[in-house]
């Protein structure tokens, strides 16, 4: 029985929704007699199903008297689980092998060294210093190359000179034409040539006025001739007529026969004039013809000569050419240059006036060409998807890949089996060729150098978030299924 001070006595119970919740008056609750009128009275005697509606429409009744921004929050809690779902099964995320690496030269390292040797004049580098192709490492001490080349470069130009002027010769120009490379380097020589060139043409036109006027001599040789031979023509034809006017009247005796006889001789005179005449009309042809000939041989031979000349001293300048290719040659070689872009690296001479050995190695450079090379470390576990030409992205340690970002670059080579190290592990050799060859950072360059350790990520492919979450689960279930 409940004392007088039990609140459950003095209080009655507010858990049901009506009046057959309340007990009746005079009931004990502590008495598992009066508990059981209380349930019957309440849910009757039909057994657990109809207690468990009765409990189920208590839930609906009690829901309904919910607020209404507890319905909006369970309605968006349901919503963003719903939407979460969606977005986990379609959206997709980058599926990557890691493996850790350095990088290392894209290209053998060089070995600078010199041909001849010498004496160190002057180092323009340090180690470490980073040097672009073509650019000037050591000079060595010039011991007369310079003098030869400049020498043998200004003779190179006076032939050039000389060619020109020749070919005007040969070609029967009225002027030579210099290249704007020989006007520049020999002006003198080309002045020279320019005066040489005038005084052969002057000489030229002097020998053609005299064949010239020796061939209009010999051609008035033979107008003359011409002329007389025909005056000795009209002159027998008079003495002719005068001789056949005379006959007859000596025939009669009306005139003297030594008149006769004076004009018979008179004709043969004249006869023998005309046959000299005429026997001096080729020879003084043939004079005219040789005269012409003289004339036209004085410009070919003219010309003949320059050709000539000009052979010879384009074989000169063929071997002043390779004179001059040798001398440029070693004149270059007194300044040792880089033959690619890269860093300086085991500098071997320090001290100015130090002696080169020929064919020694003076220092090393590391190309830096257009791309660098990683090397990377990859598990065998990850390798099955990795295949050249995948993209990548290479992380330097030591910039900080949410502060300077990394270089993106793609798989150049996979070594075809496993490498085991000195520790016994397993791994295979990835190379990795990055796009970059440096980090740009607030417009500054940050460089790059063989050796610096980085972390290559490698993509392998894509998946869902779904997949991604499933993943743990499914591999327990598939490990669970196959226990024994």
């Amino acid at each position: 029985m409940l004392g007088a001070n039990d609140p459950r006595k003095q209080q009655p119970q507010q858990s049901g929704s009506g009046p057959e919740s309340q007990p009746a008056p005079g009931m004990d609750l502590s008495n598992a007699k009066d508990w059981e009128k209380i349930h019957k009275d309440t849910f009757g005697a039909k057994g657990p199903t109809d207690r468990f509606s009765a409990y189920a429409d208590k839930f609906l009744v009690a829901d309904d008297e919910l607020p209404l921004h507890r319905h909006l929050q369970l309605l968006v809690i349901c919503a963003t689980i719903f939407v979460f779902l969606v977005w986990a099964s379609f959206a997709k995320i980058e599926q990557t092998a890691r493996g850790e690496g350095k990088v290392i030269p894209s290209s053998e390292i060089q070995e600078i060294q010199h041909q001849e040797g010498g004496t160190v004049d002057a180092i323009m580098v340090k180690e470490g210093q980073k040097v672009q192709m073509g650019e000037v490492l050591l000079r060595l001490r010039d011991v007369g190359a310079a003098s030869d080349l400049g020498s043998s470069q200004a003779k190179y130009m006076g032939l050039q000179a000389k060619i020109a002027r020749l070919q005007a010769e040969a070609e029967g120009l009225d002027a030579p034409k210099f290249s704007d490379d020989v006007m520049k380097a020999a002006p003198q020589s080309v002045q020279e040539e320019l005066n040489t060139f005038r005084a052969d043409k002057l000489s030229l036109n002097s020998e053609v006025d005299v064949l010239r006027s020796q061939l209009n001599q010999r051609a008035q040789e033979v107008n003359e001739i011409t002329t007389k031979i025909s005056d000795t023509n009209r002159v027998i034809a008079l003495a002719q007529d005068e001789i056949d006017m005379i006959r007859p009247l000596v025939d009669r005796g009306s005139a003297p026969k030594r008149d006769l006889l004076q004009m018979d001789q008179g004709m043969a005179g004249h006869r023998t004039d005309l046959n000299g005449l005429r026997a001096a009309l080729p020879r003084a042809r043939a004079a005219v013809a040789e005269a012409q000939a003289r004339l036209n041989d004085a410009a070919t031979q003219f010309k003949s000569k320059a050709q000539a000349e000009l052979a010879q001293t384009q074989i000169e300048v063929q071997s002043i050419g390779q004179t001059l290719g040798a001398l440029e040659d070693k004149k270059s070689r007194t300044e040792i240059r880089s033959p690619v872009d890269g860093i300086v690296k085991d500098l071997k001479i320090n001290t100015v006036g130090g002696v080169v050995k020929p064919a020694e190695t003076v220092l090393e450079i590391v190309p830096t060409n257009d791309t660098l090379l990683v090397e990377a470390r990859i598990r065998p576990a990850d390798i099955a998807f990795i295949y050249p030409g995948e993209k990548a992205m290479v992380k330097l340690t030591a910039y900080d890949f949410s502060i300077y970002g990394g270089m993106p670059g793609e798989v150049a080579d996979i070594s075809a089996d496993t490498i085991t190290d000195e520790k016994g592990q397993s791994f295979y050799r990835v190379k990795v060729r990055t796009k970059v060859t440096t980090i740009k950072h607030d417009g500054e360059e940050l460089p790059i150098i063989p050796g610096m350790v980085a972390t290559v990520d490698i993509l392998t492919g894509e998946r869902t978030v779904m997949e991604y979450l499933m993943k743990p689960f499914i591999k327990t279930v598939d490990s669970a299924l196959h226990e024994h």
